[in-house]
């Protein structure tokens, strides 16, 4: 995905500081809870079967009724003719309740006007697994996902200050769904591997995982263009079946073409799409071929342009209309396993395309292109920390945003209101260049797609992003009799299960 343009060289920086905060090696400071934004402000309802107590901000104690209508205004948290300052605490004798769930530990009103639930890190992984897996699948695969889950939101917490929680309880962090969903045999995982993470060195490691790699995981550095060296795409070690174990797509060439044109790319009408292998037989470039000319971008950004659930995975196999590169046929158990696992994208990718909580930001009603000045300007502010990840995928995807993002970071004031002064942010000088990719990647043509009757087939394989676990596949090695250690060095090599201290 890396481009000759000047512009588009800009935009690979801004998806550069947007993923080296969350890949880098964290440390080992302490954090035993979890800050869960369940709500960004506006209106919401919490009640309780138990006592409600709130704590406003000067720690005086106020009784509420069993179930409350409250509102964020003017940093106060508002019920009805009643109004404390932010933040404010809401506790209780039994579990809270919020959008019809059930949830442990407390609710937090933030001065950001956020309603959190703060709770242990083990009482949130209950919450956690039986979203993310199934509490019927085989023990280990549960104790992996316990390890994994819980290495996640720690190295999230070391960030907090930058944005006021830790997680989100969605797929762009990891799918929360409180109390309500508990169940014993995801307990017994979460309880079995208590403060067990995974680390690489001396730090939390990062610990992305997806669906279904479709026979062989990515390379970090093909998706997210850092290479980490426990993050190496791997093969299966076993064959297995999923939902997704192959898929079909029809894409019409208007479609590709809108899509590319989000991410910096225009050539016209596009007449073929050359695939450039990578790790495993996985396509790490697509080469788009029109009529005003051809562009090379990364298969991953292009799959968020589209839509990961669209193009569900990078792994194609083929494509109609045109020749292809050929992968070998993938022999498959007669019984799928189950649960079916509930599909879902890693954090990084569905940030991409939400727009919840961004700023409105004009876009230029001309076609005047930024001056120089105004992207230097625009890439130090964003060295600054002018821009919450949030923002700065929205940029990315939205180029034409790019100017309006610039006069909302002036009136900010220059820098760091967007992730917080606290954040440890690179030095802008010390940004590592990135080659082109085509002669990173030597770009090699291993196949095209041709269109037919103005649509694009793509074939493929697995559901994700690809990087690091495979949940299907994780499940077929505990099925083999892996235990969760060795399934998790095995897809993030280098690594060593140790306890949190």
């Amino acid at each position: 995905m890396f481009f000759r343009e000047r512009k588009c060289a800009r935009n690979l920086i801004l998806l550069f500081f947007l993923f080296i905060f969350m890949m880098e090696p964290a440390g080992g400071a302490e954090a035993r809870n979890v800050y869960v934004c369940l709500a960004k402000g506006g209106a919401f309802t919490v009640a309780s079967n138990g006592k409600m107590t709130l704590s406003d901000a000067a720690q005086k104690k106020h009784s509420l009724p069993r179930s409350v209508a409250l509102r964020v205004s003017g940093g106060k948290l508002v019920a009805g003719k009643s109004s404390w300052k932010l933040p404010a605490q809401i506790s209780s004798s039994g579990l809270l309740r919020h959008n019809n769930r059930s949830y442990r530990g407390s609710f937090l009103v933030s001065s950001q006007g956020f309603l959190l639930n703060v709770l242990n890190v083990e009482d949130y992984l209950r919450g956690v697994l039986p979203a993310e897996v199934g509490g019927d699948w085989a023990m280990e695969a549960l104790k992996a996902q316990a390890i994994i889950s819980r290495t996640y939101v720690l190295r999230q917490s070391m960030g907090r200050s930058s944005k006021g929680y830790d997680v989100l309880d969605t797929v762009t962090d990891q799918v929360y769904r409180g109390a309500g969903v508990e169940t014993a045999r995801t307990d017994k995982a979460v309880t079995e591997t208590a403060g067990q993470v995974l680390v690489y060195g001396k730090g939390l490691a990062f610990t992305p995982f997806h669906s279904d790699s479709g026979g062989h995981t990515a390379d970090n550095a093909e998706v997210w263009g850092k290479d980490l060296p426990y993050l190496k795409g791997v093969p299966e070690p076993v064959v297995y079946r999923s939902p997704n174990s192959t898929w079909t797509v029809k894409i019409p060439a208007a479609q590709v073409q809108r899509a590319l044109a989000k991410i910096g790319g225009s050539v016209g009408t596009v007449r073929e799409i050359r695939v450039g292998g990578g790790t495993g037989g996985r396509a790490s470039t697509l080469t788009f071929v029109g009529s005003n000319g051809s562009k090379t971008v990364r298969s991953s950004l292009f799959r968020m342009a589209i839509g990961p659930n669209v193009l569900k995975s990078t792994f194609l196999t083929g494509g109609g209309g045109g020749a292809f590169h050929k992968h070998p046929p993938v022999s498959v158990p007669s019984k799928v396993p189950e649960p079916i696992i509930k599909e879902s994208e890693w954090q990084p990718e569905a940030s991409a395309s939400k727009t919840e909580g961004l700023p409105k930001v004009p876009v230029p009603t001309s076609d005047t292109p930024m001056t120089l000045q105004q992207e230097e300007r625009l890439l130090h502010l964003t060295a600054e920390g002018a821009f919450s990840t949030a923002e700065l995928m929205d940029m990315l995807m939205n180029p034409d945003k790019r100017k309006g993002y610039l006069y909302l970071a002036i009136q900010r004031g220059g820098g760091g209101s967007g992730r917080g002064k606290s954040a440890k942010l690179p030095s802008f000088s010390k940004v590592p260049s990135f080659p082109p990719l085509p002669q990173r990647e030597a770009a090699k043509p291993v196949g095209v797609i041709l269109p037919h009757n103005g649509v694009f087939t793509f074939h493929g394989r697995g559901w994700g992003h690809g990087v690091g676990l495979s949940q299907w596949g994780m499940l077929s090695l505990a099925k083999q009799g892996w235990g969760a250690e060795r399934v998790l060095t095995h897809y993030y090599p280098g690594t060593s299960v140790k306890r949190f201290k």
